[in-house]
């Protein structure tokens, strides 16, 4: 009886570590990061961006950034993605460097290449990035295309709160070569 209380123990303090670190995983290492540290210094380059606005005035920027723990002296570097949208709601997220190497890839095989592509009657094709903290789409159907980015929050998607745009399209090329400049 005894033994089966401590193997029970045992059993779910297993289960519940292991649950911790697959959420710690989820987000971004920058978000991470940035969480762990006491005092964090983040510096912003404005000087390379790339930006999208819709129709209505929502707003998704892509920069570089550094983040600082200014007690240890650590630094980390990666894209910091800002989002603008209905009735103001704002949102950061990051994708690590990792990630940018795999999201050039992504719009250099399955974006740029389709960006002029239209479907047939009835029938539509998406392409999908996923990263830690991001979802970014890329849809088309007929002569009409658009992309939309969803953010997440622990591994989890925010389908309330997202952007998406037909108008800019044409400035994913503008992207790519910003996330070249950063590599």
């Amino acid at each position: 009886m005894k033994f089966n209380k401590i193997l029970i123990t045992f059993l779910l303090l297993l289960i519940t570590s292991k649950n911790y670190s697959q959420k710690e995983k989820t987000n971004s290492e920058t978000r991470q990061f940035i969480d762990n540290a006491e005092i964090t210094q983040i510096n912003k380059d404005w000087n390379i961006k790339a930006e999208f606005k819709s129709g209505i005035g929502e707003i998704l920027s892509f920069f570089p950034v550094e983040a600082i723990d200014l007690k240890s002296k650590n630094k980390i570097k990666s894209l910091q993605m800002d989002m603008t949208v209905g009735n103001g709601y704002f949102k950061s997220s990051w994708i690590d460097l990792d990630e940018v190497n795999e999201f050039i890839l992504f719009i250099e095989e399955y974006v740029v290449p389709n960006l002029k592509d239209k479907t047939e009657k009835k029938q539509s094709t998406t392409y999908i990035f996923n990263s830690r903290e991001i979802t970014f789409s890329f849809y088309i159907e007929k002569s009409t295309r658009r992309i939309s980015i969803y953010l997440k929050d622990n591994g989890n998607t925010d389908n309330e709160h997202y952007f998406w745009t037909e108008s800019q399209v044409n400035k994913i090329p503008e992207l790519l070569t910003m996330l070249k400049e950063i590599k």
